[in-house]
């Protein structure tokens, strides 16, 4: 079982998956959660503040900055950047507060829209 697990992104597709799952197994005795409003995570030292106070034991990263297919076209070095500075954080961050495992969930939307189905790899 683990102690404390921090779940990034907990509202998103994945990071809300991951929270529903910890809870149906009771897999963690407590999960952390936190809105972009109460700890920016692309911002450094709210970033590496929240996980010394915390102490998780456990870091899941799910949040990501994402807007569909056409806002990834559009802004492709907006999303990559502030994605990129989104991990590096929680990295960091969680290598400085003593966090004893970390799990990073990359994903995209990279598919053409008028694809067939069911896709094939």
């Amino acid at each position: 079982m683990f102690k404390k697990v921090f779940v990034s992104g907990h509202k998103g597709m994945l990071g809300s998956a991951i929270v529903k799952k910890i809870i149906e197994t009771g897999s963690a005795k407590e999960i952390l959660t936190k809105s972009r409003d109460e700890v920016d995570l692309s911002n450094q030292a709210q970033t590496f503040e929240f996980l010394a106070d915390t102490k998780p034991s456990h870091v899941v990263i799910a949040a990501a900055k994402v807007g569909g297919i056409h806002a990834s076209i559009s802004y492709p070095a907006d999303f990559i950047y502030e994605n990129v500075i989104i991990a590096s954080n929680l990295l960091k961050g969680s290598l400085e507060a003593g966090v004893k495992n970390v799990l990073f969930i990359g994903s995209s939307c990279i598919y053409p829209r008028d694809a067939v189905q069911p896709m094939v790899e």
